[in-house]
């Protein structure tokens, strides 16, 4: 598992490379970047309690168990959304449309955005938290 800094780092370059594959119409680059981004960020947070996830299901539960409480039942259902649109794309015989891809890209980057402010939010307790002691 890598460190906080590293997963927001490869969390942002992803978001960029989603932006830039939609620019391009490349919606399997698109989608597959932008759910990675997202991805990313959550193993932020469970660095930060030095937990790791290796499967999709692996992070399902550490989701579900852990960062709920955290993140909110909006952003679980909405990142199984994600994961499950992902796959029929990726892996499936579907094919988004453009409305679709740009739909998905937005939700993600909502999702981002929702889970940085938690992980800055974690990270500043934490700071806090080992200055006091």
């Amino acid at each position: 598992m890598a460190d906080t800094a590293t997963h927001r780092q490869l969390a942002e370059g992803l978001l960029q490379a989603a932006r830039r594959a939609e620019t391009a119409k490349q919606w399997p680059i698109t989608i597959d970047a932008a759910f990675y981004a997202v991805f990313h960020l959550m193993e932020a947070l469970n660095a930060v309690d030095c937990r790791d996830s290796y499967n999709f299901a692996d992070a399902d539960d550490i989701l579900s168990y852990f960062l709920s409480s955290e993140l909110g039942q909006r952003l679980v259902q909405e990142y199984r959304y994600l994961f499950y649109f992902r796959r029929g794309v990726i892996y499936g015989p579907h094919f988004p449309s453009e409305a679709q891809v740009t739909r998905y890209l937005r939700m993600c980057e909502n999702n981002y955005e929702h889970v940085l402010s938690v992980l800055d939010q974690r990270l500043e307790s934490e700071t806090g938290r080992h200055a006091r002691a």
